[in-house]
């Protein structure tokens, strides 16, 4: 039709110089690339150990004190300055180097943990140490969040950036599966204590690798030429493409993950399945995002990326509403598959967008901005205890998944340059057109 604006495409056009100099095929996608191969081999042992911290820590917990509020004290000791500092390190990330901010976060988050393995094993770790511990390594890792997304076009062509972020993204959901058992069986073996002395190699190793990535050196810029905190704000508010996807994260990750706090709520009262039941239910959310992110892997290159996004979110709030309404434990896993599922695929082809489609120069403080949703979901984990006292689990549950799909269905109304979203020539579009 006359008059409308053509669609936003991001990756490199069939015959321009850049892709005919490149590469005919890459058959393992990013894992083709050695510098992307050894940050992947990082993020596997760094992923490990944050699982570990925060399975680990909980149990401590649980040895120091007999009160369960300790237990929320702790994780909104971590989540908080996750949260809090995701902006100002996107700034870091955008001025320095982001190997060396990597590097010295991971390295400081190893010696931290293994401070913490001396003080458990010499007995004098007490509760107030594990929340001084679990802010000081919160905070390390905001500081490494922005410069772990905004490194990766460096270790790759810009072709597959959409396989790199699905390599990456499935190392944590197979750590969400097999981490919790891999602690469990950790502390059961060897001790608290000294399983956190593996928790802090997982850190060390994570550095070692970092470190030994060969990547050209990159200038430091001054804050005048980098620009301020709010610089990546703006632009994400300018441009609806950004807010959108960065916004459906946030619901995603407030309102929509809901479930995950309620789970062992629905395995005792709900569908009375028990520890077992409730393995199976963190099982099954889990296979699904794995099954997503391979999806991605295969199809992500062809996959009409806006409309893909919106509908696979619209899926997903229905599915964790249906399984608030299942009372059947088949069907329940069933639907919670089909969540992580629909999940993994509209995260992924968000994160993707997102790396191809913002400039260089503000990489770190928009990714610092899509990282710090990531971790809104402990946070949404309040609210939606207090609905579910006041209403029940299934209906918290419910109204927190729906409220995804309902702002995804608004975004397919509202944001045409989100529907035209595809996956050719890169073009970023200006407030105006977006």
């Amino acid at each position: 039709m006359p008059g409308t604006p053509p669609p936003i495409r991001y990756t490199l056009p069939m015959g321009s110089p850049e892709a005919s100099s490149a590469q005919p095929e890459l058959r393992a996608g990013a894992l083709s690339y050695p510098a992307y191969r050894r940050y992947w081999i990082a993020t596997i042992a760094r992923v490990f150990g944050i699982q570990f911290r925060f399975i680990g820590s909980l149990w401590l917990v649980t040895q120091l004190s007999s009160s369960p509020i300790w237990l929320g004290i702790v994780s909104v000791a971590s989540a908080v300055p996750t949260i809090v500092l995701s902006v100002p390190a996107g700034v870091l990330a955008d001025r320095f180097d982001n190997r060396r901010l990597i590097v010295w976060s991971q390295a400081l988050t190893a010696v931290c943990t293994l401070a913490m393995a001396l003080a458990v094993v010499a007995g004098v770790a007490t509760v107030w140490l594990v929340v001084v511990w679990s802010v000081a390594v919160g905070s390390l890792m905001a500081i490494a969040n922005p410069a772990q997304n905004a490194i990766l076009p460096r270790l790759i062509e810009m072709r597959a950036i959409a396989s790199a972020v699905a390599y990456t993204n499935g190392v944590w959901n197979v750590m969400r599966i097999v981490g919790p058992a891999a602690a469990g069986v950790l502390i059961v073996l060897i001790g608290t204590g000294q399983a956190f002395f593996v928790t802090a190699a997982g850190f060390g190793i994570s550095a070692v690798l970092i470190q030994a990535v060969k990547l050209e050196p990159v200038v430091a810029r001054t804050s005048q030429e980098a620009g301020g905190m709010l610089e990546g704000i703006r632009y994400i508010f300018a441009r609806k493409v950004f807010f959108a996807t960065i916004g459906l994260s946030f619901f995603t990750s407030l309102f929509g993950t809901s479930y995950v706090v309620l789970l062992p709520t629905f395995a005792t009262s709900v569908l009375n399945t028990g520890a077992r039941g409730f393995g199976f239910m963190e099982a099954a959310a889990g296979l699904g995002a794995l099954l997503g992110t391979v999806l991605f892997v295969r199809l992500g290159r062809t996959l009409p990326h806006g409309p893909a996004m919106l509908v696979a979110a619209t899926l997903f709030g229905l599915l964790i509403a249906g399984f608030a309404a299942s009372r059947s434990i088949p069907l329940s896993l069933l639907l919670l598959f089909g969540g992580g599922f629909a999940s993994s695929v509209y995260l992924n082809i968000g994160m993707t967008a997102l790396q191809i489609l913002v400039p260089d120069e503000l990489r770190g403080r928009v990714m610092g901005i899509w990282s710090m949703t990531y971790f809104l979901g402990s946070v949404g984990g309040l609210p939606a205890g207090i609905a579910a006292q006041w209403w029940g689990a299934p209906m918290a549950v419910a109204l927190g998944a729906l409220s995804v799909s309902v702002f995804a269905v608004t975004l397919m109304v509202a944001v045409p340059s989100l529907r035209r979203m595809t996956a050719k020539v890169p073009s970023v579009p200006t407030p105006a057109e977006a």
